[in-house]
């Protein structure tokens, strides 16, 4: 945990300042000073005297002095995280605990806190508040892309990991963005509970910003940000491509690296994904039909004018087996270069399934005797390598591209590119 020193508690409910000191002594070495106090007015006092690292005040109702209180300690204290902590079921029956989260934001608020507060959850917000003082890169970031024909393929578990892994080597400067809007299960591989979805964000997009954006997100504890998929197919409605546009553009200015996994289904929310992308991963496995569906794939991003050198091939969960496809076979079906083998791990598929995801226990097993680790490990690599110049050129070439992409789509669903997830 950073060296947060000082934290302010504001709420007037003795249990909660209890319930509060008991986390912070539960740090031991780690806890911060703390000073409490029981009314808004205080807080401010509290704040002129000394400037906290971290302020946890209680949310409720009164939205307007909150945002009366935010916006003063704006003034005296700019750099300060202010934390919100709260209890769920508090809400009432009729009102959703997103839409009540959406609104402490608007008022100000940076995170929250659930109750009952626990030493750990604690200590992530103490992280996460240390995380915002972390400059932002001059240059945009760079887009990461994860598409695939078929559903089952392994391409959100590639993703999810891609991100982690750069998260453990960049913490607080990756953006794990779930555009798998029918079906993302990015959350549940990182075995977190988002407050806010890309719903939620679509419907601020007229005044989302980067400082916004940032509220939004679910921190994992690699490191890395979420901002999570649609709860369910009908929120998805919601999202379409130019939504998705705007939330990439904010992205890229807000994080050094933005992964981003898709749907399978080639639609314009996915080419609005690869518009903005400097690298697409295209996921296959050695299977005929997939394989069949890879290619046309790859002739549709050829239409779409998607640059050859910002996509990479991946051959992903290969098993060799009596009558099977080797790698040489899908490179010359696919015509195209098959750049990373990733071989078939079972404990890649527990991981996922037990919501750690792999490469967060892989410090040993990245060595050369295991052959997931050492692909995996270069494919990661090389994203580091993306020079934020070609950010550039991938935002020209999203112009040319966007002009043909009615005709791509149109093209793409008449093959009838729908999702298998057998």
């Amino acid at each position: 945990m950073p060296p947060t020193t000082h934290i302010l508690i504001v709420t007037h409910d003795v249990k909660l300042q209890e319930e509060l000191l008991a986390a912070i002594a539960s740090l031991g070495d780690r806890a911060p000073s703390t000073v409490v106090v029981d009314s808004m007015r205080k807080g401010l006092e509290a704040v002129r005297n000394r400037t906290p690292d971290l302020i946890v005040v209680e949310l409720t109702s009164d939205l307007d002095g909150m945002r009366r209180f935010t916006s003063e300690v704006g003034v005296s204290a700019p750099s300060t995280t202010i934390a919100a902590v709260y209890r769920p079921e508090e809400f009432d029956a009729d009102v959703s605990e997103s839409s009540v989260i959406i609104e402490t934001l608007r008022a100000g608020v940076t995170d929250f806190l659930r109750r009952p507060v626990s030493s750990s959850e604690l200590g992530e917000l103490l992280t996460r508040s240390h995380e915002r003082l972390v400059p932002v890169p001059d240059a945009d970031g760079r887009v990461v892309s994860f598409i695939s024909n078929k559903g089952g393929v392994g391409k959100s578990t590639l993703a999810v990991n891609c991100a982690v892994a750069l998260a453990q080597r960049h913490p607080g400067r990756v953006l794990l963005i779930d555009a798998s809007l029918q079906m993302g299960v990015a959350a549940s591989m990182l075995d977190v509970t988002p407050r806010v979805t890309l719903t939620d964000a679509a419907s601020e997009h007229s005044r989302i910003d980067e400082t916004m954006l940032r509220q939004m997100v679910t921190p994992h504890e690699s490191g890395l940000h979420l901002l999570a998929a649609p709860a369910d197919a009908v929120e998805a409605a919601t999202v379409d491509d130019d939504v998705v546009s705007r939330i990439l553009t904010l992205a890229r200015r807000t994080y050094e690296f933005v992964v981003v996994d898709t749907f399978p289904l080639f639609d314009r929310v996915v080419v609005a994904v690869l518009d903005l992308s400097d690298r697409a991963y295209v996921i296959v496995e050695n299977v005929v039909p997939t394989v069949i569906g890879a290619t046309k794939m790859l002739q549709v991003l050829d239409d779409i004018h998607f640059p050859r050198d910002r996509r990479r091939v991946i051959l992903n969960r290969m098993t060799s087996i009596a009558g099977g496809l080797s790698a040489e076979d899908v490179a010359a079906r696919l015509d195209s270069e098959i750049h990373a083998v990733l071989p078939y791990d079972k404990n890649v598929i527990s991981a996922a399934n037990a919501g750690r995801p792999y490469v967060m226990d892989l410090d040993g097993v990245f060595g050369s005797w295991n052959r997931f680790g050492k692909e995996f490990r270069a494919m990661v690599s090389e994203l580091e390598t993306l020079h934020s110049g070609r950010n550039g050129h991938a935002a020209a070439d999203s112009q040319v591209r966007g002009q043909l992409r009615s005709e791509a789509t149109a093209d793409a669903t008449s093959e009838t590119w729908e999702a298998n997830n057998e």
